[in-house]
Parts: structure tokens; C-alpha cells; sequence
């Protein structure tokens, strides 16, 4: 019996648990699979990086939250990527 491809919605649920390894080999390499055909999904796990990148750097040495500026260009950022 052939397993239906992975959608998008199916990736976005299931990428973190890819991320710590916790998928078996088969929904593993289906995951990788469509990642490698999957612009969106590529771009989506590009996104979820850096802001998992961002949360460790912020974590390891600011004690502040980020000024209004700041959190204003992060939000029109994440609102721009989010209408490619």
C-alpha cells in the first residue's frame, strides 16, 4: 500500500517533532521528502531556525525585552513573510 504524500499543514504539524527527532524513519523521510520539493515548507523551516536562533542568543545574554522599534520591524517582518 503506497502512503500519501505529506501536505504542508501535515509538515507544519509535524516539524518539530522531526527537529528532535522523534518521527519514525518512514515519517522521517517522507517529511524530507517534501521538504525538498516544498519552496513554502522550505522557507517555513528557514523561519522557524533563525527565530529558534534568535530565542538562544536572546536567552544566553539579554535580560531586556526587545524595544518597541524592535518589536515593531520583527512584526512587520513576520507579517511580510507571511503573505509570500
Amino acid at each position: 500500500m503506497l502512503q500519501p504524500e505529506v501536505r504542508c499543514v501535515e509538515f507544519v504539524d509535524e516539524v518539530t517533532v522531526w527537529m528532535e527527532g522523534g518521527l519514525t524513519d518512514d515519517q522521517r523521510l517522507l517529511l524530507e521528502e517534501h521538504l525538498s520539493i516544498c519552496p513554502h515548507c522550505t522557507r517555513y523551516l528557514d523561519q522557524l531556525r533563525a527565530t529558534l536562533a534568535l530565542l538562544h542568543d536572546a536567552d544566553k545574554g539579554l535580560s531586556e525585552s526587545p524595544s518597541p522599534s524592535a518589536r515593531d520591524e520583527l512584526m512587520a517582518v513576520f507579517r511580510e513573510m507571511r503573505r509570500d
